[in-house]
């Protein structure tokens, strides 16, 4: 064989075929599919430690409020748990979409494939990099999960410091309830106030800032909207537009058909 053939064989590309792009697709699928396990592992972790904290805290008047700090601390550790490991799924899932976006949905359509999806997806599978920040991630998961937990916990634990054994007749009372050990409960009231508007700024963020490739989100109308239409029909079911196309013209007459020739020529 001469040695100008080979080199040309070695310089081929790889032809692509539909089970090649089956099986890629469907191991990177099941790699996001791994990473979404983790993520609801570590969710199912902050409503079983919430459940815990409230029942244990109010068990008796004189249980002490530090049982719903160390509540709020766990589920702070478990939302930056959460977040690192959302930000793998981000980059699991973005493969996956890349994959729908520029070879299963043209095949479809009976369109083309997307050349620059590919192209993409062939950077993400050749240098994997991480493309979600951290606070990107910690904003998603707590306008998904942890931000209705916070908010009870913080709920709770106010009311833990205000109700028992008595209300309190003046803020000095209440602050000097809301001491752990050594720590003034200014101190306590404070780092809880941070913690709050901390997650109130990333919980705000979240509904504006751009969503991650993998995340499903309405587009054709707004938030507010959405949100509404939730209270007054529930059950709606919300169905895709589709583009309008343009009219069909009705089908002429047929055309003559040409006469066709004798079977016998004279």
């Amino acid at each position: 064989m001469p040695t100008n053939d080979r080199r040309q064989d070695d310089l081929e590309q790889p032809l692509l075929s539909e089970q090649s792009m089956a099986q890629l697709y469907r191991g990177e699928l099941s790699r996001s599919d791994t990473w979404r396990t983790r993520l609801d592992t570590t969710t199912n972790w902050a409503l079983t430690t919430t459940a815990a904290v409230i029942s244990f805290g109010f068990a008796s008047p004189d249980s002490s409020h530090v049982t719903f700090l160390v509540g709020i601390w766990m589920v702070v550790s478990f939302l930056l748990i959460e977040a690192r490991r959302y930000r793998y799924y981000d980059l699991w899932n973005r493969r996956v979409r890349l994959l729908e976006d520029g070879w299963w949905a043209p095949m479809l359509r009976r369109e083309p494939v997307d050349p620059d999806a590919l192209r993409e997806l062939a950077v993400e599978m050749s240098r994997p990099q991480i493309q979600l920040s951290l606070s990107s991630a910690i904003a998603t998961r707590l306008n998904r999960a942890y931000g209705p937990i916070l908010m009870v916990l913080l709920v709770t634990w106010f009311f833990k410091v205000y109700s028992h054994p008595r209300p309190p007749d003046s803020l000095e009372e209440f602050l000097d309830r809301a001491h752990v050990a050594w720590i003034p409960g200014v101190v306590v009231m404070g780092t809880l106030i941070v913690i709050t508007l901390a997650a109130a700024y990333l919980f705000l963020a979240s509904l504006f800032i751009r969503a991650p490739l993998g995340e499903l989100r309405t587009r054709p109308r707004g938030r507010r909207a959405a949100l509404w239409e939730s209270f007054y029909r529930p059950y709606a079911i919300h169905h895709r537009r589709r583009t309008r196309r343009p009219p069909v013209a009705p089908p002429g007459p047929p055309a003559p058909r040409p006469p066709s020739p004798p079977l016998f020529e004279p």
